[in-house]
């Protein structure tokens, strides 16, 4: 088991990164859904919602996820309480293919007691650094068309909106931006 320090400046401090575990994934599971409810409850409907909830923090459901080659998530830490995750993937390309191999941020979640402190900003930057070691042309991601303070703080961070995809809340059609930046 390894863990990554990385400064946070905005609080003179460290966070610490820990890949996620098999035995981390009932804590993994009760935070993820805990801060999609925080984010996203109040802006869908509540039939579909509880439905999505029900559908995709379902613990077998999150460890067939884990169990993916390709994917890695990430329980970050400061002061050891858990403040945020990330899910990353490596090698998956959008819909309409980059020119080049690409990296994947499918998840990156702030609890929120923990926002607006640079912890997105360090999750980010880690991203960035982990696509570019492992030799990766481009990072990208979606992000709900209704969400404007995440669209302006991926553009702030070089990002641009290159396509659309649909996320599904239940049976709730949701447009999402695909943004991507090219890091090689």
């Amino acid at each position: 088991m390894y863990s990554i320090v990385l400064f946070l400046p905005q609080m003179n401090d460290h966070l610490n990164i820990k890949p996620v575990e098999v035995e981390d994934l009932p804590l993994l599971r009760d935070f993820a859904e805990h801060t999609f409810r925080v984010a996203w409850q109040h802006m869908n409907e509540p039939e579909p919602f509880e439905t999505y909830c029900r559908e995709n923090f379902d613990l077998a459901k999150l460890r067939t996820e884990w169990e993916e080659q390709d994917s890695r998530f990430f329980l970050v830490f400061y002061k050891n309480q858990l403040t945020a995750y990330l899910k990353l993937n490596y090698n998956k390309q959008p819909y309409e293919p980059l020119d080049g191999p690409a990296l994947q941020i499918e998840r990156v979640y702030v609890g929120p007691e923990h926002q607006s402190l640079g912890i997105g900003a360090q999750l980010l930057d880690f991203s960035i650094k982990e696509a570019i070691s492992s030799g990766f042309r481009w990072i990208w991601l979606s992000v709900w068309q209704l969400s404007p303070r995440s669209v302006a703080f991926y553009e702030k961070n070089s990002f641009e909106i290159f396509g659309v995809e649909t996320f599904w809340v239940g049976d709730d059609p949701q447009p999402d931006w695909l943004m991507k930046r090219r890091i090689g």
